[in-house]
């Protein structure tokens, strides 16, 4: 079975190869041609435009490798299934199961490269191709201005914009509470640097205090601020979901739910990106079952098509679903996990109806 698993994968990895490869050279071009509407504005010009959709290339790889599997796997497995090397293989003794179990083996190879994509490469290079084009059109200032972020620490929120280091922010304001619906006080501060201890200093302090008897100001030009958020949280809090990394976007959750905060966006996202790398070997044993089918006396054309309608079938319900478990305030992990389960359950069943 060794030698058939080998088989197998040659013929997925060369197709599959392929098929990523029309598919991120189209994606990339359009990208390319969406920036050129910008060029001209700062520094940002041709060679920054390229380069900023070069570095969407991993996030658009990641997203998608399971349509590139399914249509790979259907002309490749269509092809051997059209040489008849797949009822050979059949009458060798293979049943459709231990195929199955074969293609499932060598497609964990590209299941490993999209987790490596989507939990490690592509979100530090999505934040980092915003960054990189926003310093482009609008300099340094510009990325001091772009994003604000809203944190939660116990009875303290936060609003602050980052200056690019993590560690150094600016128009920070602070509002303490009491209880619910009780204020404390309003403060505000120029900039916020984290000093050694998770100690942010900040600069040009200026608070209003509210009690029953009246309110109170105090002003200090640096004022020590003790609180449990450290500088790579805040680093995490500016930025959108899918430019976190697998490790990042967890504990982001995990802060989210420690503040009684609303982490579903975040959650889908997660379960979204597992769910993504989980369906990539069923797309191929998907393949492979119906390679054993009708698709086996046809040619690449309409192989082509069925594997467009079925990817394009389980993009709609993945955010179908994605968008609509926010409004319905559905379980996360269902949202995220729902369309590869359904993929599972289809591909088994044609696979034990295959003959």
């Amino acid at each position: 079975m060794k030698l058939v698993r080998g088989y197998l994968g040659r013929s997925l990895f060369a197709t599959t190869g392929l098929v990523l490869a029309v598919l991120l050279s189209l994606g990339l071009f359009i990208e390319f041609v969406g920036q050129l509407d910008d060029v001209g504005v700062g520094a940002f010009g041709i060679l920054q435009g390229f380069a900023y959709a070069l570095m969407k290339t991993p996030d658009m790889a990641f997203r998608m490798l399971p349509m590139a599997v399914l249509l790979g796997a259907l002309l490749g497995f269509g092809a051997l299934a059209g040489a008849s090397e797949l009822v050979a293989l059949r009458a060798a003794g293979a049943s459709p199961f231990a195929l199955g179990r074969a293609v499932i083996a060598a497609s964990a190879v590209l299941a490993l490269v999209g987790f490596s994509l989507g939990f490690q490469l592509a979100p530090p290079l999505e934040r980092f191709s915003r960054q990189y084009r926003t310093f482009s059109m609008h300099g340094p200032s510009g990325l001091a201005s772009s994003e604000s972020a809203w944190v939660r620490d116990g009875n303290v929120i936060m609003n602050m914009s980052q200056l690019g280091d993590p560690s150094q922010m600016s128009g920070v304001w602070l509002f303490r509470w009491k209880g619910p619906g009780e204020i404390e006080s309003v403060a505000r501060a120029d900039s916020a640097s984290l000093s050694d201890g998770d100690e942010w200093t900040l600069q040009n302090y200026a608070e209003t205090r509210f009690a029953e008897s009246g309110t109170s100001v105090r002003r200090e030009r640096r004022y020590a601020e003790n609180t449990g958020l450290s500088a790579d949280l805040l680093g995490l809090s500016v930025v959108r979901s899918e430019a976190l990394s697998g490790i990042a976007l967890w504990r982001y959750i995990r802060y989210l739910r420690h503040n009684a905060l609303d982490s579903r966006r975040y959650e889908v996202e997660f379960w979204g990106r597992v769910a993504t790398v989980c369906a990539i070997p069923f797309m191929a044993v998907l393949a492979l079952a119906l390679a054993f089918g009708q698709l086996r006396r046809v040619g690449t054309g309409a192989r082509m098509l069925v594997g467009i309608v079925i990817g394009l079938a389980y993009f709609l319900l993945s955010r179908s679903l994605a968008d609509g478990g926010e409004v319905f305030d559905l379980n996360p992990v269902l949202v995220g996990c729902a369309p590869t389960l359904l993929l599972a359950i289809v591909a088994g069943v044609m696979l034990a109806r295959a003959r």
